[in-house]
């Protein structure tokens, strides 16, 4: 199923699952309109909904089949009533929703070769100095478009077409943990030692997460986040604590 109300393009997935969808881009409106739909859901505790996940242009709204929908209609019907009564709602209560700025989420990286093991490359490839790229990606505030491929990784734009660089062709067997990488547009914190293809330009010594720990999450979307750069030996001892 797939039908327009306002702005948004609303679909099923699969029999437990309504996504709502704005215009497929990365955009500063886009993914803040996003999140506050899922803030505005999330407060009105609706019975039967299990989870709400923010996305990019995307919310994704999880049910309980059984507690959810009712018998006396059909899934089509009591969708679209839910959506248009969601989206109606939202409309009309968004002009009383006090919105604040989000505090910068000011994040430590050490941009020293033993961990920033492609910042040379991407020097060389930009024709520009390795201190110039640090510069460049610790000037900007990011915003967390998406959290996923591994718990906690956080998804952060708008890279600066200077120091923007793809994907390797052939991922690295393992990254490590903490390690800051540029993919194209984006830029993002490795939350564990996993294989990855991002260019990795230095590393930070927060515990980005860690189940043990109940480190679950540093960042969620809608975040803003600033990096800064740090020396080798103010590193070691931030690791030591493992912020």
């Amino acid at each position: 199923m797939k039908i327009k109300i306002q702005d948004f393009e609303i679909v099923t997935l699969g029999d437990h699952a309504i996504v709502f969808s704005l215009a497929a881009k990365m955009d500063t409106k886009i993914v803040q309109k996003i999140t506050a739909l899922s803030a505005f859901v999330k407060s009105k505790n609706i019975h039967g909904i299990l989870d709400v996940i923010p996305s990019y242009h995307t919310l994704t709204i999880i049910y309980s089949i059984t507690k959810f929908l009712h018998k006396n209609k059909s899934v089509i019907e009591q969708v679209v009533e839910f959506s248009n009564t969601i989206l109606n709602d939202f409309n009309n209560e968004s002009t009383n929703i006090k919105t604040t700025q989000n505090t910068i989420i000011k994040v430590p990286v050490c941009y020293d070769p033993i961990f920033g093991i492609d910042l040379e490359n991407l020097s060389n490839a930009k024709n520009i100095s390795a201190q110039e790229i640090v510069s460049i990606h610790s000037a900007i505030i990011y915003e967390v478009y998406s959290i996923g491929f591994l718990p906690g990784f956080t998804y952060m734009g708008i890279v600066d077409e200077k120091i923007q660089t793809p994907r390797h062709d052939k991922p690295r067997m393992n990254v490590i943990a903490g390690s800051v990488g540029i993919a194209g547009l984006q830029t993002g914190i490795y939350p564990c030692n996993s294989p990855g293809g991002w260019q990795i330009i230095g590393r930070t010594p927060w515990n980005i997460f860690n189940k043990s720990e109940n480190i679950l999450a540093k960042f969620k979307v809608g975040d803003l986040v600033q990096f800064y750069a740090i020396d080798k030996i103010e590193f070691d001892k931030m690791n030591e604590h493992n912020l």
